[in-house]
């Protein structure tokens, strides 16, 4: 059976499934529907689902086949909340205010049921023996889903996971993400009458400004690549009453885990010490944090492999003037993104306004780190992980965004999810043919962990919501 043709037959399908999460546009942990509209198709389709997660109701985990390999994809299904956007290239929500796919994730989940399906065709013919499975992994945004589910032991039995994201290229991911550790730190002071007995009040502003005074110090004593942001809570008040209530919340990454943590425990330090000069309380509530990525080349090169035998993505008139207006939307992002794809590949694209090519691997880009994070992390700890980028949108976009948004309801996003089906379902049939990929690529994340154990960012007891 061929892996394009049973994609291609169940494309109205998989389209149907991408546009109904599209408009559902569920923030994390709260996607029932989005993760109940997949379940059902996987049920559909014949797969063996498991949505009793304990703690994580809108995860799941369906499977088809028996016996080894296990290989897996990963399916992400939430929204951000505020990048409502209508399939248009003019700024302009749905519902004003409401959650909207400003990061794909509608086209990601739904590429990941593609190419679990395509699989599952294979292994149902006997062209291929083993077990598939699909991971629903909720929260993406919220950077725990995954790390919850990975301390909960579910991917304890996966030989190799496969995965992708939207992108503005055709390429394998070979760059690692950050590690973050994050947090909000909660004081509670005294009001008092700001002008006639100040001296009875005990400032919750005052400590946050000086936790973030100290930060600002502490950035200058912290390992390359690392960062600390943040956003100041507080109700609304008068300058006359000394606040009694105030929070910050802070975000601390690194290229590695243990940086990352050790950073976050000397701003707890700082969070403490501020409480302590102004004679108030500081309640540390832990937000969830997830580990850097860590690419697998075994795995890397025969997903490009995979890649390389599929045929670039064609896009109709109609397509390429919906690109040509979204484009105008980002004055100076075009260039911007031209300049990046010389820079990593060596490729002139300076008369394109989408990527029409798939990238090769690059030396220079698997040498470098992407300051943000993903829970995928977590799993490329405990399994040999690698994963894709398939062009969603044109060069000219900004992560997070209502182009994005648009892009993710429209032919051109689901174009770019149908392909990245087919490429992770053609590189999962590699591995099960041939499972000795499986052993080297075990072998590298044994090298790459040096012998150290997994240690999951999460604490005892934690609870994501």
């Amino acid at each position: 059976m061929d892996i394009t043709v049973i994609i291609q037959d169940k494309e109205k399908e998989f389209i149907d499934v991408a546009r109904d999460i599209w408009s559902y546009a569920e923030t994390g942990y709260e996607e029932f529907k989005s993760s109940k509209r997949l379940c059902d198709c996987l049920r559909e389709e014949g797969f063996e689902v498991s949505s009793d997660i304990p703690g994580l109701p809108t995860a799941f985990i369906a499977e088809y086949g028996s016996g080894r390999p296990v290989v897996a994809f990963w399916s992400e299904y939430d929204a951000l909340p505020g990048l409502s956007q209508k399939v248009q290239p003019v700024k302009e929500p749905v519902t004003e205010g409401a959650p909207g796919h400003g990061c794909g994730h509608n086209l990601l989940g739904t590429a990941s049921l593609a190419a679990a399906v395509a699989v599952k065709e294979l292994i149902k013919s006997g062209e291929l023996k083993g077990t598939v499975r699909l991971y629903g992994t909720p929260a993406e945004e919220l950077l725990t889903g995954k790390v919850v589910m990975v301390k909960m032991g579910l991917f304890d039995d996966v030989d190799a996971v496969i995965g992708w994201h939207p992108e503005r290229l055709n390429m394998v991911m070979e760059t690692p993400t950050s590690a973050v550790y994050q947090a909000k730190f909660h004081y509670k002071g005294k009001t008092a009458h700001a002008a006639v007995d100040p001296w009875n009040g005990r400032s919750a502003l005052d400590a946050v400004e000086l936790l973030n005074m100290s930060a600002n110090y502490l950035r200058e004593h912290v390992p390359p690549g690392t960062t600390l942001h943040y956003s100041t809570i507080t109700e609304p008040l008068a300058p006359n009453i000394v606040p009694e209530n105030a929070t910050a919340w802070y975000f601390v990454r690194a290229q590695k885990r243990d940086t990352a943590k050790s950073v976050y425990e000397r701003l707890v330090r700082c969070a403490k010490a501020a409480a302590e000069m102004t004679d108030t309380h500081v309640t540390v509530e832990f937000c969830g944090g997830c580990s850097d990525y860590l690419p697998n080349r075994t795995l890397e090169k025969y997903l490009h492999e995979a890649m390389e035998s599929c045929e670039p993505i064609s896009y109709t008139e109609d397509e390429m003037d919906f690109i040509r207006e979204m484009t105008k939307t980002l004055p100076g992002s075009l260039e911007a993104s031209q300049a990046q794809v010389r820079n990593d590949y060596g490729i002139n694209v300076s008369d394109k306004l989408i990527c029409d090519f798939f990238a090769p691997l690059s030396e220079t880009k698997r040498k470098t780190c992407i300051t943000g994070s993903m829970d995928i992390g977590d799993v490329s700890y405990v399994v040999p992980t690698a994963q894709i980028n398939i062009a969603c949108y044109g060069y000219a976009i900004a992560g997070h965004s209502w182009q994005v948004a648009a892009y993710a309801g429209h032919s051109v996003g689901m174009k770019g999810m149908l392909k990245a089906g087919e490429v992770m379902a053609k590189g999962a049939k590699l591995l099960f043919e041939d499972p000795t990929i499986i052993d080297k690529a075990k072998e590298e994340l044994k090298d790459s962990l040096g012998g150290k154990p997994y240690e999951s960012p999460l604490p005892e007891g934690y609870k994501p919501f």
